[in-house]
């Protein structure tokens, strides 16, 4: 038997201490093998128990304590062990004097060589990423067994049967049911926001070791099969170990798209058949056969894609990139469906003389075997000879030798026609477990898998639209018009059949470059079908012409008929963006492009809003502006679409998506929604595809129960509720900017957050700033948010909230809180901004500061903070987190391992920016802080 003192890992889950059992002197004590505890549950056994978790830890631990001295030697096991025995030691004390821990830690730290801290912080780093690991096995098998204990009344929670009883339970009639799930639309927006800072030969690494450890603990096993996995979890985390975490080139958008694909391959394309097959037999359960449909329904839930189109502040985002962007796209899903088509093969034997055809079947048929040929494979089995011809088409499409007969929707009606033939014949079975997950997967995701959307910025395009006006000879100067000349030169353009300028016009870079892309997708269109292409977004919109000009150039790259949405992003914006959409919606060019297009898309920011001007403020602002946006097209008489461009951070718009989901403002739903899904959220949400199932049903739960309401009633918010978030609103805000334009504040920023050794970690293609980037203006709201999580403030997720409700006379915010479901999500989201920020080591941080800005901005973030966690308190009329038990625990439990990554990194810092620039020891240096910041965030479970 292996040695069984064991590193990091085992305390973490409340498992023992961290060399298992082991006494003072080091000695292992007499246990048994860890791996042996991890086992499938035992009868009657609560799904929500921890003891399997601590198993699952205990033997990951153990497993990286062993792959420590074997690489490493016990030098840097003891290492490990001392740290963290002092750092847990700091923590436990609990006001109790720690002066004597505090200096021996600062003193071990400040004597580590570069190299032995780099491989402490690895060291920890690992451990997280398996606790991490562990905890996702965790959440599946509790999702799983949740699921075998549910009944029909009483179905699991956050699932599409809670959804569909609830409108039964409403009074909902199985027709209006049907017709009302039907009409809804969720799109899940993919995007390259860097915020994902693990490698993708890590994530890789780290799902083969998750899907042994299911394995091993999931399933009843034979001696030699256990050992066998036991070796595999092994030899991954040896591998884990000997592995650079760090890229040493940026990636480029291709990267980011492979990398976005390997979560279509993984567990969406089957994730949403799947989705959709709950919606059928939640349908057919709570209605009977009058509400099932028989999957006839439209897929609920479709993804599309920013990756290789987002231009805005991307310099390599070119017109060539987006194409082959499209091209990888497309590949992914016609090599699935060849694969659907090969398994459907294989299953759909029937012979002619025992299933009864539909006429419609056998004319089909028999025009396919005229026109290509009839097989001589297949005799006398119809479904196989029409699938044939199905598999020669997508080859064909697959290797643009050919056309598909009718693009996506003429395979998806083929499979249709093949499904609908089966039940006809009395085989429904077959036409549902066979055919009808490959015909939604069709449906949702078609030939080019994710309609592409173009982003590009205001600004851009005011040059592009006036270069290509003064070639036409309409103005030399169209950025010095007024918004109303504008607005009318832009309407006689759009109004025109003419192009502004011929083919061979000499047109610079940047114009060249935004009509290519543009084209890149009217090529798209002509592929694949409308379907196929996305919308163009114009970031930082404040006017009706920003849209106009959008329009205009899709116009002139012969793409008339695309959705432009304007995206309201700062708070003047998003105050004035219901006005704007007024304004658009009163002129007749437009009326005419929106009868065509048939709905209204626009984008509202999360990130740079609360950048601006803070939690509270931010999140007002956007409240306000969906209403008003919602108000004014209905006045109009113009479908909306809102789309919630949220981060994965509390203080970029993120936090439980289901959650978030119910505190929109009533009315502002209409059935329609889009949001962003970014980063680190691609993975922790569609890397296994059970999680991907459980996190679409609850973000689908919350969509129906959000748009049922609306359908029914539209509450009005009352007069004082109102009034009372304005108050709040503004005290936040002036508090928050009275801080981020104190004279020093970017200098203070800088010296206490590793914001410049961020910009460095090679985590996305783009850069970090819109600019050069010396300006808090200037810089991208994800490094903003990353700086602030690493140094443990978490500061944008929370700042100004204490001063906001102390604002409110005593009781009024426990009202609110009570009473309006965004004043309670505003808050709770805030609550865990404040539970996972640590003042005590933020404390650390600061001595890198200048004393006189650590103690004018630190100070204010110190007093703010005990403000905010007091008034959040009184709020909500409980401790922080008291109503997420699950969430303090496992914060409660982090933070020990977490702040060794931190004291360290705080150390690191310091040497590297005393260091001079040509020093050799630079680059050691700062690859170890790199390497500290994927530490924090793995132990933070957050980044940006």
């Amino acid at each position: 038997m292996r040695d069984e003192r064991r590193a990091v890992p085992a305390a973490a889950h409340g498992a023992g201490s961290a060399s298992g059992g082991a006494d003072a002197a080091g000695h292992a004590a007499d246990l048994p093998d860890p791996a042996e505890r991890v086992r499938p549950a035992a009868p009657g056994e609560a799904p929500e128990g921890f003891e399997r978790l601590r198993a699952d830890v205990d033997f990951l631990g153990t497993c990286l304590g062993d792959v420590l001295r074997e690489q490493e030697g016990e030098g840097l096991f003891a290492l490990v062990e001392r740290v963290r025995g002092l750092t847990k030691a700091i923590r436990a004390a609990r006001g109790a004097d720690t002066s004597a821990q505090r200096a021996e830690l600062h003193e071990l730290l400040r004597g580590l060589e570069t190299s032995t801290a780099e491989k402490l912080l690895r060291a920890f780093t690992v451990y997280f990423q398996l606790v991490n690991l562990a905890e996702e096995v965790h959440r599946v098998r509790v999702n799983r067994e949740r699921g075998i204990s549910a009944t029909r009344e009483s179905p699991r929670s956050e699932s599409v049967a809670a959804a569909i009883r609830s409108l039964r339970d409403s009074g909902w009639s199985a027709a209006e049911a049907r017709r009302f799930v039907d009409s809804l639309d969720v799109q899940l927006t993919l995007t390259a926001h860097p915020t994902e800072v693990r490698r993708y030969t890590v994530r890789l690494k780290l799902e083969r070791i998750s899907a042994a450890l299911r394995h091993l603990g999931e399933t009843r096993l034979g001696p030699q099969r256990r050992q066998e996995l036991v070796d595999e979890i092994y030899a991954e985390v040896t591998s884990l170990w000997l592995t650079r975490e760090v890229n040493d080139e940026r990636p480029t958008v291709l990267d980011e798209v492979k990398s976005a694909l390997y979560y279509y391959r993984r567990s969406l394309l089957d994730a949403v058949p799947r989705l959709m097959r709950d919606v059928d037999d939640a349908l057919a359960e709570y209605y009977g056969p009058e509400g099932g449909r028989g999957g006839q329904m439209r897929p609920i839930v479709r993804f599309r894609s920013w990756i290789g189109g987002d231009r805005d502040g991307n310099p390599y985002v070119t017109p060539e990139v987006t194409r082959e962007a499209y091209a990888l796209q497309s590949r992914v899903a016609l090599e699935r469906y060849l694969a659907d088509v090969d398994l459907l093969v294989q299953r759909l034997s029937q012979h002619e003389d025992r299933v009864a055809l539909s006429a419609a079947f056998r004319d089909d048929l028999a025009r396919l075997d005229e026109r290509h040929g009839e097989s001589r494979r297949f005799p006398g089995e119809p479904f196989r000879r029409k699938l044939e011809h199905v598999h020669r088409f997508l080859s064909a499409e697959l290797a643009e030798e050919g056309r598909y007969p009718g693009g996506a929707a003429g395979y998806a009606d083929d499979l249709r026609l093949v499904e609908d033939t089966l039940a006809q014949a009395q085989a429904a079975r077959l036409a549902a477990v066979f055919v009808r997950p490959a015909r939604y997967r069709a449906d949702a995701f078609g030939f080019a898998l994710a309609p592409l959307d173009l982003r590009e910025h205001s600004t851009v395009h005011e040059r592009v639209v006036g270069e290509l006006l003064a070639l036409a000879g309409l103005t030399p100067d169209y950025a010095a018009l007024p918004e109303a000349e504008r607005v009318a030169l832009l309407c006689d353009v759009l109004g025109s059949p003419r192009p502004l300028v011929p083919p061979w016009a000499e047109l610079s870079a940047e114009t060249a470059k935004a009509l290519g892309s543009l084209g890149v997708l009217r090529e798209q269109r002509e592929r694949f079908g409308a379907g196929a292409v996305g919308a163009t977004i114009v970031s930082f919109t404040n006017a009706p012409s920003d849209v106009l000009e959008a329009l205009l150039l899709a116009k002139e790259a012969g793409l008339p008929d695309i959705d432009a949405t304007p995206l309201f992003e700062t708070l003047a914006d998003l105050r004035r963006a219901p006005e704007v959409m007024r304004r658009l919606y009163e002129l007749p060019v437009y009326r005419d492009h929106l009868a065509r297009r048939g709905v209204q898309e626009v984008m509202i920011g999360y990130s740079d809003s609360n950048k601006e001007v803070g939690f509270l403020a931010a999140n007002w602002a956007l409240y306000q502006a969906q209403e008003g946006l919602s108000r004014v097209s209905r006045e109009a008489g113009v479908p909306l679409r809102l789309f919630h461009g949220r981060g994965t951070s509390i203080g970029r718009g993120g936090g439980p998506a289901g959650q978030a989901i119910l505190a929109q403002p009533p009315g502002s739903l209409g059935g329609r929604m889009r949001m962003t899904e970014q980063g680190e959220a691609l993975s922790d949400r569609y890397a296994d595809p059970d999680l991907a199932h459980r996190h679409l049903e609850q973000v689908v739960h919350a969509f129906i129960l959000s748009s049922a309401r609306d359908a029914r009633e539209r509450t009005e918010l009352p007069a004082s509720y109102r009034e009372a978030a304005e108050r709040v609103a503004e005290a936040g805000r002036a508090k928050y900017r009275a801080l981020v334009e104190g004279e020093g504040f970017l200098d203070f920023f800088r010296s206490v957050t590793p914001i410049d050794e961020i910009g460095r970690l090679n985590v996305g293609s783009r850069p970090a700033s819109r600019g050069k980037g010396g300006s808090l203006e200037e810089l991208r709201a994800i490094p903003w948010v990353f700086a602030w999580t690493q140094c443990r403030a978490n500061l944008p997720g929370w700042y100004g909230v204490g001063t906001g409700l102390a604002a409110l006379p005593d009781g009024l915010s426990a009202e609110l809180y009570r009473e309006w479901p965004f004043f309670r999500t505003v808050v709770d989201f805030a609550q865990m901004s404040l539970a996972k920020a640590d003042m005590d080591v933020f404390r650390s941080y600061l001595t890198l500061a200048p004393e006189a800005l650590a103690r004018r901005f630190g100070g204010d973030v110190l007093e703010e903070f005990e403000l905010s966690v007091a008034q959040v308190e009184r709020a909500a009329g409980a401790r922080l987190l008291a109503n997420d038990p699950v969430l303090a625990r496992s914060i409660e439990l982090r933070n020990p391992y977490v702040d060794p990554i931190s004291h360290l990194q705080v150390e690191l810092l310091r040497r590297l920016r005393a260091s001079p620039e040509d020093s050799i020891d630079r680059q050691p240096l700062s690859y170890a802080v790199r390497v500290s910041l994927i530490g924090i965030s793995a132990g933070m479970r957050t980044t940006g």
